[in-house]
C-alpha cells in the first residue's frame, strides 16, 4: 500500500514546469500524499520527498505547548506556520511552528529538517505549511505533522485528485 522506499533518488522530483504527480488523500484520520499513477501511499519519512522540495514534519515538543495547541486548529489540511528562531538559546537554527494566527509556537521541527528549513526561511524561500493531522480548536493535542512545501506545490497537493487516476491502493 505504499511506495516502495528504494528505487530511483528522484521518483517525486517533477520534470521542469510540470507538477508533482501526488497529491494529498485522507487517511487514518489525516492527510496522506498519495501517487497520482500507483495509488501508493508516501511514507511520510519517505527521503526522496525533500529532494522534490516537500517537508513532512513530526512537530516535536506538542505537549510542553499544551494551552497554545489547544487554542490552535490544528486540523488537518489547516494553514500554519515555520518561523525560525535565530536567538534560541538551544539552537540557533530553531524553527517553531505557529498556528496561523498566533504568536505562540505548538512545537518545534526536529534539529535534522530545522537546519536546512532555516536556511531557506531566512534565505526568502516562500513555503506554504498545512497540518497533516492534528486536533481541532478546543481539543487537546498529543501529535501533529505537517507539511510544507512551495505554495503553489500545496495548492496542487490540496486539489482534488483527478478521477481517471487508480483509485488510493487502501480503497482497493
Amino acid at each position: 500500500m505504499y511506495v516502495p522506499s528504494d528505487g530511483p533518488a528522484d521518483r517525486f522530483v517533477p520534470a521542469p514546469g510540470v507538477l508533482h504527480r501526488l497529491h494529498l488523500v485522507e487517511y487514518g484520520g489525516g492527510l496522506r500524499l498519495c501517487e497520482d499513477e500507483t495509488g501508493l501511499l508516501v511514507g511520510p519519512t519517505d527521503r526522496r520527498l525533500q529532494q522534490a522540495g516537500l517537508y513532512v514534519i513530526n512537530v516535536r515538543g506538542v505537549q510542553y505547548y499544551p494551552k497554545a495547541a489547544r487554542r490552535a486548529d490544528l486540523s488537518p489540511g489547516r494553514p500554519l506556520r515555520l518561523v525560525p528562531e535565530p536567538d534560541n538559546p538551544h539552537d540557533p537554527f530553531a524553527v517553531a511552528v505557529h498556528p496561523s494566527y498566533g504568536k505562540e509556537p505548538i512545537g518545534y521541527v526536529d534539529k535534522q529538517k530545522a537546519r536546512h528549513l532555516a536556511k531557506l526561511i531566512t534565505g526568502g524561500a516562500s513555503l506554504t505549511v498545512v497540518s497533516l493531522r492534528g486536533t481541532g480548536v478546543g481539543v487537546d493535542c498529543k501529535a501533529v505533522a505537517v507539511l510544507a512545501a512551495a505554495p503553489e506545490v500545496v495548492a496542487h497537493l490540496m486539489s482534488p485528485r483527478p478521477p481517471a487516476l487508480p483509485r488510493p491502493a487502501y480503497l482497493r
